[in-house]
C-alpha cells in the first residue's frame, strides 16, 4: 500500500522534505493572503464602479428626459419653458385634527375668522391665507392629493415638483433625494397584475424615449425597492367617477407593496372616491395672492423681452413696458386662476386680446393655434369627449375624418394608452365643448354634476348660452343641507353675462343664505366667496348693510366681502369698526378688509390701527399689511423701529407672513437685538414658524380606535376601545355625553370614518343651538360627501 502511494521507496528524508515543503507553502500563502484579499477587493471595486457608472448614466438620462418633458407641461409651452415663468406652488395649510387633549397652543393670528376651504379659495388669495410649500408639505412624510378647480395649477405643481426633484434642487427638501416619476392617470393599465409597480412602469414607458423605455423596469424597481421613489400622478380630476375606485385600489396595493415611497397626486375637489382611504390626504392648492401675481408678471415680462421680442418682425416690434403692463394687469386679475391669468397676460403682450372676459382670452389663445375649420372640428371632438364621459376618449369614438395627428401636433390633444386621447388642457377642452353645445344644442338627460370636466363645461355654457332651466331646477333643490346645487349656480356668476335671465334669482338666493345667522358659518362663508367672485355691483350694498347687523358673524362676513370687493366707499365704516365694534373678530376682519381695499386712505387707517389699536387689532393690522407688497411691506419694516412694543410685536407677526428672504432676516435680527423680551420672543416664534410651519399634512386616520383622545376618553369612563363597531359606539357615546370640545373632535373624526351611521347625529348637530356644533357638523358632512359621487338629481336639458 505504501508503495502505491509514495512510489517505490519511502524513507525518512522524503518525509522530512515533505514536512518542510508544507511549512514553506503555508508561510507563503499566509504572507500572500492580504495581497490576495486586496486584489479581490480591487477587482470588486472596479466592478462596482462600472455598475455605478452605468447606473449614473441611466439616472442622468432619465432625469434629463423627465425635465425636458415636464418643462412643456403648462399652458404657455409654445413660447416658454416652465422654469422661465413658474411661480413656486403652495397648498393651503390644512386645519389640525381636532383634539380635546391638546395642550400646545394653536398659532396666534387673526385668520381664524377665515378658515381655509377646500372648495372655495377666492378669499384665501385676497387675504393671503396660511400655506405650505411643496417641500414643507412633504416634510411630514404624508402622501397627499392636491385638489382644486380646473385651471388652478395642480398639474403645473406636479410638473414643477418633477423638475426640481429631478434636478436635485434643495428647494424641494427631502424630494431632492428621491426619484420622481410623473405619469398621467389615463396611461395606467390596471388589469390584475402580480406586482402593482408594473402598471407604473408601463405608464412611464409610454412617455419615455425608446432607448430609455427598455431601461425603466430595472431602474424604477431598484429605486422603489430602496424607498426612494416619488410618484407624481396627474389627471385624476379628468377621470369619470367610476374610473377613480380602480386607481384608488391600485394605489392602496402599491403603497402596501412598496412602503416608504411617496405619492403626490392631482385630483378633483369632490369625487375622489377611495383615494383618501388609500392613504392620500386631500389638500387644496393655494390661489395666487398679489405677491405671486407680481412674481408671475415679472417673470413673464423678462422672458418675453428676452425670448419673444427679438424674434418678432421689425414691423411688429413695439416698445413694450413690462412695468406698465403689469401695473394695469394687477388691477384686473384679482381672484383669477393661474390659467386665467396666463391667458390674460399672454393676450396683453401679444396684442390680440378680444375683450376683458376670460372667454375672450380663451378665444384669442385658440386662434393662435387653430384655423376656423380646425376650431370647428376641435369643438366636435370636445363635445364627443364630454358625452363619452371618460378620462381618455377612444379614438374610434371620434367622427370619421377627424385629423387626430394634426390636433396632437398642434398641442391640443395628447395620445394616451390603448388608442385613447385626452385634451392637453382639460379647461380648454371644456370651453371648446361648451362652445359647441351652446351653438348646436345640449344633450338631453345628461348628468353634468359629478365629473369635473362636465361641470366645467356647464360653467362655460352658463357664460355663453342660456341655462335658466338648469338654474331653476337647482334652485328648487332645497333638501340638501350642503346647498350644493345653489353653490353650483353661484359658481357660474363669475363668468356669466350681467343680463343672464337666471342671474338675479341666484344672487337673491345666495344673498338670503349669507344673511341667515342660523346657517353654518362655513356655508355662509362659501356664499361669501361666490358673491365676492361675482363682481356684481349690487353686492357691496348688501355687505354695507350687513356691517351693521346684530350678529357678529354677519359683520365679519360683511367686512371680508367689502375688502374683497375693493369698496373704497366703505373705508370710513371699516375704520370705525376697527375701533368701536364690541367684538374682536369683527375689528380684526375690518383690518383685513382695509388691506384688501388697499387705497391710500385704507392703508393709512391700517397704519393707525397698528400704532394705536388694542393688541388683537394691531396683530390683525400687521397681518393685513402683509397682503400688500408695496406700501404694506414698507410699513411693516418701519414699524420695527417704533417705540411701542405692541406695535413692534404686531409688525413681527406681519413679517412672518411676508414670503421674502429679507423678512426672515429682519425677524432674526429682532430676535437678538430688540430690547424687550416680549418682542424678542414673538420674533423667535415668528422666525420658527417661517422655518418650520406649525401646519402639517396628516394622513387621514380611518381607524377610530387609534385616536389618542378617544382612547383617553374611554379610559376616563373606565372602558376600552376596540377597532370596528366598539369604536363607533364609543364615538356615539362621546356625541351623547362628552364635553363640547370632545363632541367637536368626534364630529371631525366622523368626517374621515367612511361610515354613514352618524347621519342622525349630524342632522341633530346641524340643528344645535351651539354655533360651533353647527359649523363642525357642516364641515363633517361636506368631508363625508366629498369622496363620493352623490350629486343633485340628474337634470334633463332641452335638446
Amino acid at each position: 500500500m505504501w508503495t502505491a502511494i509514495f512510489g517505490w521507496r519511502f524513507d525518512w528524508p522524503e518525509f522530512i522534505l515533505g514536512i518542510a515543503l508544507g511549512v514553506v507553502l503555508a508561510w507563503v500563502f499566509t504572507r500572500a493572503a492580504p495581497l490576495g484579499r486586496g486584489a479581490f477587493k480591487w477587482f470588486g471595486l472596479q466592478f462596482q464602479q462600472v455598475g455605478e457608472n452605468l447606473t449614473a448614466g441611466a439616472t442622468d438620462r432619465y432625469r434629463t428626459e423627465l425635465v425636458i418633458r415636464a418643462e412643456t407641461l403648462h399652458l404657455a409651452r409654445a413660447i416658454f419653458a416652465l422654469d422661465e415663468i413658474a411661480v413656486p406652488p403652495h397648498i393651503l395649510a390644512p386645519a389640525p385634527p381636532a383634539d380635546p387633549t391638546r395642550t400646545d397652543p394653536l398659532p396666534e393670528g387673526s385668520l381664524a375668522l377665515l378658515p381655509n376651504l377646500p372648495d372655495w379659495t377666492y378669499l384665501a388669495g385676497v387675504y393671503r391665507a396660511p400655506s405650505l410649500s411643496l417641500a414643507e408639505a412633504l416634510s411630514n412624510g404624508a402622501n397627499f392629493l392636491i385638489t382644486g378647480e380646473v385651471g388652478s395649477g395642480k398639474s403645473t405643481a406636479l410638473a414643477y415638483l418633477a423638475v426640481r426633484a429631478a434636478n436635485r434642487d434643495p428647494e424641494v427638501g427631502l424630494a431632492a433625494g428621491w426619484v420622481p416619476v410623473l405619469v398621467h392617470a389615463a396611461d395606467l393599465r390596471l388589469e390584475q397584475r402580480r406586482d402593482p409597480l408594473d402598471a407604473l412602469i408601463a405608464a412611464a414607458q409610454h412617455v419615455a424615449s425608446s432607448g430609455m423605455a427598455s431601461r425603466l423596469p430595472s431602474y424604477l424597481r431598484l429605486h422603489f425597492r430602496q424607498q426612494r421613489g416619488l410618484l407624481l400622478l396627474d389627471g385624476l380630476d379628468e377621470l369619470a367617477p367610476e374610473e377613480i375606485p380602480p386607481v384608488a385600489a391600485w394605489l392602496e396595493s402599491f403603497l402596501a407593496t412598496y412602503p416608504g415611497n411617496h405619492v403626490v397626486a392631482a385630483g378633483p375637489v369632490r369625487g375622489y372616491d377611495g383615494l383618501a382611504r388609500a392613504g392620500l390626504a386631500p389638500v387644496a392648492i393655494a390661489p395666487w395672492t398679489e405677491h405671486e401675481q407680481r412674481q408671475f408678471l415679472s417673470r413673464w415680462g423678462s422672458a418675453w423681452q428676452k425670448s419673444i421680442l427679438p424674434s418678432l418682425p421689425k414691423n411688429r416690434m413695439v416698445d413694450l413696458d413690462p412695468a406698465l403692463i403689469s401695473g394695469w394687469l394687477l388691477g384686473v386679475v384679482r381672484g383669477l386662476t393661474p390659467l386665467e391669468i396666463t391667458l390674460r397676460v399672454w393676450a396683453a403682450y401679444a396684442g390680440d386680446s378680444r375683450g376683458h372676459r376670460t372667454s375672450d382670452n380663451l378665444d384669442a389663445y385658440l386662434a393662435r393655434f387653430l384655423s376656423p375649420d380646425e376650431r370647428q372640428i376641435t369643438e366636435v371632438t370636445a363635445m364627443t369627449w364630454i358625452q363619452e364621459r371618460q378620462g381618455g376618449v377612444p379614438e374610434r369614438a371620434l367622427h370619421r375624418g377627424t385629423p387626430v395627428s394634426d390636433m396632437v401636433e398642434a398641442g391640443v390633444l395628447v395620445r394616451r394608452r390603448e388608442a385613447r386621447l385626452s385634451f392637453f388642457q382639460p379647461g380648454v377642452g371644456a370651453y371648446l365643448a361648451a362652445r359647441g353645445f351652446a351653438s348646436g344644442g345640449m344633450p338631453s338627460d345628461f348628468a353634468w354634476e359629478g365629473w369635473t370636466p362636465a361641470e366645467s363645461t356647464l360653467h362655460w355654457i352658463a357664460a355663453l348660452g342660456d341655462v335658466t332651466a338648469i338654474a331653476e331646477q337647482h334652485l328648487r333643490n332645497n333638501n340638501d343641507p350642503l346647498s350644493s346645487a345653489l353653490l353650483t349656480c353661484a359658481g357660474w356668476l363669475k363668468d356669466a353675462p350681467a343680463k343672464a335671465p337666471w342671474r338675479p334669482y341666484v344672487l337673491r338666493a345666495v344673498a338670503s343664505l349669507i344673511q341667515d345667522p342660523n346657517r353654518p358659518y362655513g356655508l355662509r362663508l362659501r356664499a361669501l366667496h361666490a358673491l365676492a367672485a361675482a363682481h356684481e355691483a349690487t353686492v357691496v350694498i348688501l355687505f354695507r348693510r350687513l356691517l351693521t347687523a346684530d350678529e357678529p358673524s354677519s359683520r365679519i362676513l360683511a367686512a371680508l366681502g367689502l375688502g374683497a370687493a375693493r369698496d373704497e366707499e366703505a373705508v370710513p365704516a371699516l375704520l370705525q369698526a376697527t375701533t368701536q365694534d364690541r367684538e374682536l373678530f369683527v375689528r380684526q376682519a375690518a383690518c383685513l378688509a382695509l388691506a384688501g381695499i388697499g387705497t391710500q386712505p385704507a392703508l393709512e387707517g391700517l397704519g393707525q390701527a397698528l400704532l394705536t389699536g388694542d393688541e388683537g387689532v394691531r396683530l390683525a393690522a400687521g397681518e393685513g399689511l402683509a397682503c400688500h407688497p408695496d406700501e404694506g411691506y414698507a410699513m411693516l419694516r418701519d414699524a420695527l423701529e417704533m417705540d411701542n412694543l405692541l406695535t413692534r410685536r404686531a409688525a413681527v407677526f406681519g413679517l412672518a407672513r411676508v414670503p421674502e428672504a429679507w423678512a426672515l432676516e429682519a425677524l432674526e435680527k429682532v430676535q437678538v437685538d430688540d430690547g424687550q423680551w416680549v418682542v424678542r420672543g414673538a420674533a423667535a416664534e415668528a422666525a420658527g414658524r417661517r422655518k418650520n410651519p406649525p401646519w402639517k399634512v396628516v394622513t387621514p386616520l380611518h381607524e377610530l380606535a387609534e385616536l389618542p383622545w378617544l382612547v383617553a376618553y374611554a379610559a376616563r369612563e373606565g372602558l376600552g376601545v376596540a377597532p370596528g363597531r366598539p369604536a363607533l359606539e364609543m364615538l356615539r357615546r362621546v356625541l351623547a355625553s362628552g364635553t363640547t370640545e370632545e363632541k367637536l373632535a368626534a364630529l371631525d373624526a366622523i368626517a374621515w370614518s367612511g361610515t354613514e351611521e352618524f347621519a342622525l347625529e349630524l342632522d341633530a348637530a346641524l340643528q344645535s343651538d351651539d354655533q360651533h356644533m353647527r359649523d363642525a357638523a357642516f364641515e363633517s358632512r361636506w368631508r363625508m360627501a366629498a369622496p363620493g359621487t352623490a350629486t343633485p338629481a340628474e337634470v334633463p336639458l332641452p335638446g
